[in-house]
């Protein structure tokens, strides 16, 4: 992670209930966030599945990377990237 914009991350397999308080939440816990969205569909105002966490350092980012990538939320599993 080496620019400003690796500190964000893309973070797949969220479920349908998520929102973006609790995509802060779930990812705070790593360092300071600058920002969480969580992608809604807008016919339905439910989570489309995927979301991006914009955290003050990279070395947060990383953390939260290796902490969550893989890790089981309800039924899915929670993709976790570098956003491109």
């Amino acid at each position: 992670m080496a620019s400003r914009s690796a500190c964000t991350l893309y973070v797949g397999g969220l479920p349908a209930d998520m929102d973006s308080d609790g995509l802060e939440t779930l990812f705070g816990e790593f360092g300071d966030l600058l920002a969480a969205r969580v992608v809604m569909r807008p016919s339905t105002n439910t989570c489309r599945g995927f979301g991006y966490v914009t955290f003050v350092t990279e070395t947060a980012a990383r953390l939260a990377k290796q902490a969550l990538d893989g890790r089981a939320l309800g039924s899915t599993r929670l993709r976790v990237a570098e956003a491109t």
